[in-house]
């Protein structure tokens, strides 16, 4: 599984299948058009990542254990293009997430102390460039790129919305600079969990990984050193009932005083 390349798909039925294709489609239409709105052109890629809930095995990822996480339905969606001379990154909901914009520089810290939403962007943005300068390849020249994002997954619920948006971001982020077709599932996995803790938050693994390599229908057993993932099938007309308590974990916004 981690050895496999990140899959490119042309049919929104792919991802969300028959039954949520339609609703499906109006988020990506309705993401698709306010995009144009603001920056006068349509999006080159979309890119998305869903959220996660674990079934066996918490915060001991952080050590390199094993864990048993499945994704879920709520995801979050991030269209992109190149373009203007900084990363102009915006949102569907402006009034919740106003747009905010930084250089293009890669070597640019994350400023922790004073959080934006953002930040999640720019934390994929970098672990983007680290990784390919990492494993040795040539990185692209930095660009100037619009970006619109859209989430379904409850913000500090639990559900690992971060990763979703630095997952989903990073994907957007190696496409548009056409190095998406050179990474393989193990190693976004990888370095998508190095590059969320720009925000000043620890992160284990669990949550990229499942992100990532999730598969429909089943769970995944997730192992570290190297990070990999096998399908455990779920009992036959099982029924796993999410609950959100409504109690935000602002976990990034706190980090700098962690």
């Amino acid at each position: 599984m981690a050895s496999k390349p990140v899959p490119e798909v042309t049919e929104i039925e792919a991802v969300y299948g028959l039954e949520g294709a339609a609703e499906a489609t109006n988020r990506y239409q309705k993401l698709a058009a306010t995009f144009k709105e603001k920056f006068g052109h349509y999006p080159e890629a979309f890119a998305r990542a869903p959220g996660r809930v674990n079934l066996i095995g918490e915060h001991i990822d952080y050590e390199g254990y094993g864990v048993l996480p499945m994704a879920i339905r709520q995801d979050t969606i991030v269209a992109i293009r190149k373009g203007g001379d900084n990363l102009t990154i915006s949102h569907l909901d402006p009034d919740k997430y106003p747009t905010v914009s930084f250089g293009t520089d890669p070597a640019q810290a994350v400023d922790t102390a004073n959080h934006t939403w953002a930040n999640y962007f720019l934390s994929a943005y970098k672990g983007v460039f680290d990784h390919l300068r990492a494993k040795g390849s040539l990185a692209p020249l930095p660009v100037g790129l619009q970006v619109m994002v859209q989430g379904t997954v409850p913000q500090g619920s639990g559900l690992s919305s971060s990763s979703a948006i630095v997952c989903s971001s990073s994907l957007a982020i190696a496409k548009a600079l056409s190095v998406a077709h050179t990474l393989t599932k193990g190693e976004v996995a990888d370095f998508t969990c190095i590059a969320e803790r720009h925000v000043g938050v620890t992160s284990g693994g669990m949550d990229q990984a499942i992100s990532i390599m999730a598969m429909p229908g089943v769970a995944m057993l997730v192992e570290f050193n190297p990070v990999q993932a096998s399908e455990v099938q779920l009992p036959s007309g099982a029924t796993f009932v999410i609950a959100n308590s409504l109690t935000v974990s602002k976990k990034a916004e706190t980090a700098d005083k962690r």
